[in-house]
């Protein structure tokens, strides 16, 4: 069973999720410092018990959203199912992150950039985890003959990450989204293409 968080804890990941709701908002270079703290009602100065500076909470938004990911495609993967149901949960979290935890997806994929390189190595390592869990459960697929083995991991793993990606450029024009016809049908288009 896992700690329960602390009180330290459980103000931190509020100050994240403030970080996330005001870089989502205004973006990561329209904001300051300022804004995180009159988000979370406490002086500027305080902000800094949890964040040194902007770029420490961009950086901790970013891997807080990433973590979340490789979290869920480690239970998938956990749960032994086909590459059809994989891709098809996967697109499911994915999507429904964009209702639930839409200021981590917005940030990490608008902002995340702005982090300095010599900041970026945990996000970049969780990146890798991500990535590469994901191209070896291509692998497997492949070898359990569920997957054309003429077809790159790699690729396959870009070609995922970009679909669920696009889905930011639309996503925010329709208020109600029914997740599973969503990734229903990008799990066809991904497995299945669109030719009869």
């Amino acid at each position: 069973m896992a700690d329960k968080p602390s009180k330290y804890d459980k103000r931190y990941l509020a100050a994240v999720d403030a970080a996330a709701a005001v870089f989502a908002d205004k973006s990561y270079h329209g904001s300051s410092t300022l804004d995180i703290a009159n988000r979370l009602d406490i002086k500027q100065g305080s902000l800094y018990y949890y964040f040194r500076s902007k770029e420490e909470a961009l950086e901790a938004v970013c891997l807080e959203g990433i973590k979340h990911q490789v979290e869920h495609l480690e239970s998938v993967i956990a749960e032994q199912v086909s590459i059809a149901e994989a891709v098809t949960m996967l697109l499911r979290y994915n999507l429904q992150s964009l209702m639930d935890r839409a200021d981590y997806m917005i940030v990490f994929n608008d902002d995340r950039q702005a982090i300095p390189l010599e900041r970026r190595g945990r996000i970049r390592e969780q990146s890798v985890i991500y990535h590469k869990l994901m191209e070896d459960l291509f692998v497997q697929a492949q070898g359990q003959g569920e997957l054309s083995t003429e077809l790159d991991p790699h690729i396959l793993v870009r070609a995922l990450t970009g679909l669920i990606s696009s889905v930011f450029s639309w996503y925010h024009q329709k208020n109600e989204i029914d997740v599973d016809k969503i990734a229903d049908q990008y799990s066809h288009i991904f497995l299945s293409g669109c030719l009869r």
